[in-house]
């Protein structure tokens, strides 16, 4: 690097923070003078105590958000000659904007539409868009700058941003770091896929370290960014794999300035239009299926599209057999059979629920029962007259006559509010309870027995909940969920088109952004399969499918010791940067020395300052184990299971299951045994997972002989290393 620009790149730095730090005291001063204000109450001055909160909360804010860039105001540099109008513009790029006191744009916040070009384009020819126009012209020279801690570390000039060379200095940090410089190592795909239009339908597929949930949460950031006229950020949901991902993303938001995003498992979105409901969580049902203790037909019938349009139809067929009946009050009838369903047919087409519908029938049948009041009450007078005038005057059966005949007409006249409600009360069925129902219908013993067996145990199986969550959007529509414009769906690959199908109904207003690997579809029986499938059956064939096919995260060691995994699977092999790091650590064990092993492991990964590191057990049963003996040596480790949702860095076990979405700096598998991981698709892609979730460097003990995939590996380790050595 030419020590010239080196230095120019250092003063630069020293004035940017120095302006920071200016503009911080101003802010500070300002928020104390607001603070230390005095103003005697009078009536009519709350505005003036209103305007000054809102300038103390201004100032504060402002104070935040510069603290936030202080000690790393940008990443990099491009300048750009506009082709119309010949202007010459220098852009610093970071993750806020600075402005001088002046109001002059110091650095760019990475969001803004011209800072596309820093990441999609070389130097040469370029353009961007901004409010739907291409401005055109030429970069003229890129750097990447690297800072830490307010101190200049490195000035490269680029050609091409995504240069692997470049992006290694980056990816060889642990985990903690690396999170923190995310937005410096946007690549080209990712970053086209962040920009995509607010108002579309994308999935998108993605290898394992591709950047999936990275280009997920600052697509979010993006698009607060560039359209808050059209959009909130609670208008937005995040649904996640399980609350232990969910929390795990939970701390990044607020550094991309994401505040009131919900966060929700498709668990509790199901629950929480169900109502209190118990359920058999979704892991259990996995280790079910490993041990062979679960109904594939069962599981797999209960998440396709034909078993819900078979609920539909029962649900139908449900609310016009209780239309079949006249609505009467005191043997009159207000309304008829016939008039019913022509009301029902114009509302057929509608998108409302059953209960929203009968709100409206409702309000129209008690208008046209006040309009008739007098011809009804006519038509009562005329049932009790004869009797009435053939009883002497004092007599009190004609006393009787008169109260009923009052009492009935004034209700007639309110439009008999209470009768209609009553004639409607089959609506209030528990989703529970029309399900039973409609399971002891069809003519499915093992089903029948299956949710019997359940509901004994007061409980339903998690592949009930798609379909419970449908039966209570049809009766009751999407409650709380109604009003979200958008929704982040990671880990995309483990929901079942089932679940799909009820989220589209659920969020009839939203657009979906669906991330996810195929590669890593561990529920096997019920993931999705093909995008294409989903996107024909589920999106009307609307959703743009995009790829993200190269890894950032895993070193070439990793790669390829997942690439054999792939290769079992019959899937196309990964790509990833030419990244090298340490080679595969494979162990075998015995009873006896399994656990000295892995403290010695520990200690060695801990001893290069790694900063998370994770022991990858197949399932919670083995992980629960080897817990309990490493205590007894006094390790501090978390142990993460379904209630143990948080993780706040160090040693951890998880299950293979819960570590899908996440990453570590160090994974330690187990026992990478043929036993535990043998050759069925569910085993061979918790395998894949468990490898893939770390970064820099991967442990694998084996008891007996080693997996198939892991075994090729070695063979072909081996064969390269005497084919080096006779060379």
């Amino acid at each position: 690097m030419n020590e010239d620009i080196f230095a120019y790149e250092e003063k630069k730095l020293k004035e940017v923070i120095s302006l920071i730090q200016e503009k911080i005291t101003i802010a500070e001063e300002n928020f104390k003078k607001q603070e230390n204000f005095k103003i005697g109450f009078k009536e009519g001055q709350r505005g003036t105590q209103f305007n000054r909160q809102a300038l103390m909360s201004m100032y504060a804010t402002e104070v935040s958000r510069l603290k936030s860039v202080l000690n790393n105001p940008y990443f990099g540099r491009f300048e750009f000659k506009s082709k119309d109008t010949g202007e010459f513009n220098l852009i610093y790029i970071g993750k806020k904007s600075i402005t001088s006191s002046d109001n002059e744009s110091i650095c760019y916040d990475w969001r803004s539409p011209i800072c596309s070009l820093y990441y999609d384009y070389s130097i040469g020819p370029c353009e961007y868009d901004f409010n739907n126009q291409k401005y055109k012209g030429d970069i003229l020279s890129k750097r990447q700058i690297i800072i830490k801690d307010g101190i200049l570390k490195k000035v490269a000039e680029e050609d091409v941003l995504s240069d692997d060379n470049i992006l290694v200095e980056y990816l060889e940090e642990n985990l903690d770091a690396r999170l923190k410089s995310i937005i410096a190592t946007i690549q080209k795909e990712q970053n086209q896929i962040i920009r995509r239009p607010l108002m579309e339908h994308n999935i998108i597929e993605g290898v394992a370290g591709s950047g999936k949930t990275t280009v997920a949460l600052h697509r979010i950031a993006y698009l607060l960014y560039n359209n808050e006229r059209n959009i909130k950020d609670e208008e937005f949901m995040i649904i996640g794999p399980n609350k232990y991902f969910l929390n795990f993303i939970a701390d990044l938001l607020p550094d991309l300035d994401i505040k009131n995003v919900c966060e929700y498992t498709f668990e509790e979105i199901a629950t929480s239009l169900i109502g209190n409901v118990r359920f058999t969580s979704r892991n259990v049902t996995l280790e079910n299926v490993l041990n062979n203790k679960s109904d594939l037909n069962i599981i797999k019938y209960k998440n396709s599209l034909e078993f819900l349009h078979l609920l539909e139809n029962y649900i139908e067929n449900y609310v016009i057999h209780h239309l079949q009946k006249d609505i009467t009050y005191e043997g009159l009838t207000l309304v008829n059979k016939e008039k019913l369903q022509i009301i029902y047919n114009k509302f057929l087409n509608t998108s409302l629920s059953y209960n929203e519908k009968v709100s409206i029938f409702i309000k129209n049948l008690t208008k046209e029962i006040k309009d008739n009041a007098d011809d009804l009450i006519h038509d009562l007078w005329l049932r009790y007259r004869d009797e009435y005038l053939s009883l002497p005057k004092d007599s009190e059966r004609r006393k009787e006559i008169l109260a009923y005949h009052d009492r009935m007409s004034q209700e007639i006249k309110k439009g008999c509010p209470n009768t209609l409600k009553e004639y409607f009360s089959f609506l209030k069925i528990k989703p529970l309870t029309l399900y039973e129902e409609f399971i002891n219908n069809l003519n499915n013993q093992e089903l029948k027995e299956e949710i019997n067996s359940n509901l004994n145990g007061k409980k339903v199986s998690y592949d009930d909940l798609a379909p419970l969550a449908l039966i209570s959007f049809l009766l009751n529509g999407s409650g709380k969920f109604k009003n979200y414009q958008h929704l982040v769906i990671d880990e995309g690959q483990d929901l079942s088109l089932a679940q799909y199908y009820v989220l589209k109904k659920i969020f009839p207003k939203s657009y979906f952004d669906v991330f996810g690997d195929i590669n890593q579809s561990i529920y096997d029986y019920t993931s999705i399969k093909n995008w294409k499938v989903l996107n024909d059956l589920v999106f009307n064939q609307e959703a743009n499918l995009l790829v993200l096919n190269k890894s950032y995260r895993i070193t070439t060691e990793i790669s390829d010791l997942a690439n054999e995994v792939l290769k079992e699977l019959g899937y196309m092999e990964a790509l990833c940067i030419a990244r090298s790091k340490e080679e595969i650590k494979i162990n075998e064990i015995t009873k006896n020395n399994s656990i000295p092993t892995l403290i010695m492991e520990i200690k060695h990964l801990l001893d290069k300052d790694y900063l998370t590191i994770a022991i990858i057990t197949k399932d919670l049963k083995s992980g629960k184990d080897i817990y309990t003996k490493l205590q007894k040596y006094g390790l501090d480790i978390a142990l993460i299971t379904e209630q143990n949702t948080e993780y706040k860095g160090g040693l951890c076990i998880v299950p293979s299951y819960l570590a899908k979405g996440l990453e570590f700096d160090a994974v330690i598998i187990a026992n990478g045994n043929d036993v535990t991981y043998g050759l069925s698709n569910i085993d061979l892609k918790l395998l894949y997972v468990a490898i893939t979730r770390a970064m820099h460097e991967v442990y694998i003990n084996y008891e007996g002989s080693l997996s198939l995939p892991l075994q090729n590996y070695v063979n072909k380790n081996t064969l390269k290393r005497t084919l080096r050595k006779k060379n």
